[in-house]
């Protein structure tokens, strides 16, 4: 049985700003990452622990697309991803995640 995927309001936040700056530059840049992130929280739902734990925060996933870090965590209880952020990785990491 696959998990739900949750974006959280600090993911949601972090997609509307990623938004509004890759569409200054290109329409369709912003869309293909979203997609891509889409594809690979496919993959995630089936088998949640298929990424690296955040060595500065074990309690975070890290799946890496296009250049940005997607931090997640895994809710057994409610068989759920939850994902947090959504961060460019050029970004400070560590400030965000607090």
């Amino acid at each position: 049985m696959s998990y739900s995927v949750k974006y959280l309001i600090t993911a949601r936040q972090d997609r509307k700003n990623i938004s509004a700056y890759l569409n200054q530059y290109s329409m369709t840049a912003a869309n293909r990452l979203f997609n891509n992130i889409k594809g690979k929280m496919e993959l995630v739902k089936e088998n949640p622990y298929m990424y690296e734990r955040y060595e500065r925060r074990p309690s975070f996933r890290r799946m890496t697309v296009d250049g940005y870090l997607v931090f997640y965590k895994v809710n057994e209880d409610e068989r759920a991803v939850e994902v947090h952020h959504i961060l460019h990785g050029m970004m400070d990491i560590e400030r965000k995640l607090k």
